[in-house]
């Protein structure tokens, strides 16, 4: 029965010369990653039109070696044959592909294929646009034989790939049949296609790191390659931190990203075609299953299936939230940018580096929403916050994966507005008077939002890192601070009444309302409000 991993003789003679190396060389990787073979024994070049010694891959093994039909022990060398016309079963293309146009001799061997035979190395073709019949495959190493034989070589270790050789040995590995068969942009993504995505293209949006983001992708790449358990790695950290981004530069490194499937939500994964298979007692996927905006539900459903497959299966899961559990699922926190990166992101956008760095606090160490101001203060200066056309920068923060229409967004996305018209806002014991006054706007506008449920949406948002602060929360980061009280002023400003707004607020919670006016730019109806407020009959007229 097909599936969407299922590889066939056309998808690799689709391939071009180039895509055929490529997707042997991440073949050669994964298995190497599979049999727990240290990386550095590889060796293989993309670069397939310079010499290559008769040879365009190698890997150095040594005994015991776990059983694998594409590494042998000692020395084991491929050329990969990409072109229609090469058949191995036709005595003179092997003695061309040994020798070129030159006399069968030992020193007119490639250098490649000699340093394998004179080791005791095995030497395989791979071809890609052929699928000879087990007595071609015959004829083919009868041909290897004689000519090596007849220059020197006792009982030379050859072989010889066709198609049906190569798709046994993706059928390993979801990610590579994924890319063969080009179905890896669909549901489930190769890290390939995952990384084409416009907010993950190194083109578009180029990743900077610190020194905490070079020792959360070590230690996530350090766990990745454990080879004696199954792994579930929980990434956790605020919207907009760098999250999925962080995974997907962790798992570029080569022996990595043969392996790795990305899936953008759990409820995608969840009893689809890719786990069923993945949970088969005779299947032997070996993958690295990446899963964005998974949630503690989707969590505990996913990993209680994987655990016991093993450790060819490898999990990490992304959320905005800590969602502490027992077991022996790690968790890795997301840090924040460091200024420094977050200003050469916004320079990127072709800004001055003090141009750039009077943004920095607003950015709260987001490498989002310092692409988000760099695009406007170069394209869109007239508003600083507006989302870029790919992804709704502020909507993610605020929504998250959850469905636009719940109750709880909506009542979420309310209680933050009103929030926002503040700088902060007490809620410790002592200055609770605080967080109660705001609630009683909320309810106001919404009688469903009562006190309690105020705290529910509070504890929320601190769980989700958009509220911080112990006893004094506030919004991070500051641009959606402020993206959220201009929001406010566009759906209230114009009935607003400023006097009335103000009975019964603290009189901490009316500074840190008036702090806020500073942005008025940002929003037409809060600066009519600030005209108003400023002009002869507002509330400000008595410099008192």
């Amino acid at each position: 029965m097909e599936t969407i991993f299922t590889v066939t003789n056309e998808d690799l003679s689709r391939l071009s010369p180039h895509e055929a190396v490529e997707l042997f060389r991440e073949l050669l990787w994964a298995e190497a990653r599979r049999i727990g073979l240290p990386t550095n024994r590889v060796t293989i070049t993309s670069q397939i039109y310079v010499p290559d010694g008769g040879v365009d891959a190698s890997i150095q093994s040594e005994s015991p070696l776990p059983a694998s039909g594409l590494i042998k022990v000692g020395i084991t060398s491929f050329q990969i044959k990409a072109g229609t016309s090469f058949e191995p079963w036709q005595d003179s293309q092997i003695k061309k592909e040994l020798f070129g146009d030159k006399t069968p001799d030992k020193n007119n061997l490639g250098s490649g294929v000699k340093h394998s035979l004179d080791n005791n190395g095995t030497y395989i073709l791979a071809c890609f646009k052929q699928d000879p019949t087990s007595e071609q495959i015959r004829h083919a190493v009868e041909h290897l034989n004689n000519y090596l034989t007849e220059i020197g070589y006792q009982n030379p270790r050859v072989e010889v790939f066709g198609q049906s050789t190569i798709i046994g040995m993706l059928k390993i590995f979801p990610s590579l049949a994924l890319k063969a068969n080009r179905h890896g942009i669909a549901r489930f993504q190769t890290h390939q296609s995952w990384s084409q995505e416009a907010e993950m293209r190194e083109t578009t949006k180029p990743f900077r790191m610190g020194v905490q983001q070079q020792e959360f992708i070590q230690n996530l790449q350090g766990e990745l390659r454990k080879g004696t358990e199954a792994v579930h790695i929980r990434v956790w950290g605020e919207p907009g931190i760098g999250k999925t981004r962080l995974v997907l530069e962790a798992t570029r490194a080569d022996d990595l990203k043969p392996l790795v499937i990305y899936c953008d939500s759990a409820s995608k994964f969840r009893d689809s075609d890719l786990m069923n298979e993945i949970l088969r007692d005779d299947n032997p996927f070996s993958a690295i299953l990446v899963i964005d905006e998974c949630d503690p539900d989707g969590r505990s459903y996913i990993w209680n299936k994987l655990k016991y497959c093993g450790p060819r299966i490898k999990l990490v899961s992304i959320y905005n939230e800590y969602d502490s559990t027992s077991g022996n699922t790690l968790y890795m926190v997301s840090p924040p940018l460091a200024n420094e990166q977050i200003s050469q992101i916004i320079e990127g956008y072709s800004i001055p580096k003090d141009g750039a760095n009077r943004w920095l606090e607003m950015c709260s160490g987001s490498p989002r929403v310092a692409h988000v101001i760099g695009w406007n203060l170069n394209t869109n200066q007239e508003d600083i916050l507006k989302s870029p056309d790919t992804v709704d920068v502020w909507e993610r923060y605020v929504i998250g994966g959850d469905n636009p229409d719940n109750s709880d967004v909506q009542h979420r996305k309310l209680v933050l507005r009103h929030i926002a018209l503040f700088k902060r806002f007490g809620y410790g014991r002592s200055v609770i008077r605080e967080a109660q006054a705001i609630a009683k706007k909320v309810n106001a506008a919404d009688p469903h939002i009562t006190w309690e449920r105020f705290q529910e949406v509070v504890q929320a948002l601190r769980e989700r890192k958009i509220l911080q602060g112990e006893h004094t929360l506030y919004i991070t980061p500051r641009a959606l601070h402020i993206k959220l009280w201009t929001d406010w002023w566009e759906a209230y400003g114009p009935g607003f009444d400023f006097d009335k707004f103000l009975e019964g607020l603290p009189p901490t919670l009316v500074k840190w309302f008036q702090e806020m006016f500073k942005y008025a730019q940002s929003s037409r109806a809060a600066a009519d409000i600030v005209k108003e407020l400023l002009g002869e009959r507002g509330s400000f007229k008595d410099e008192n």
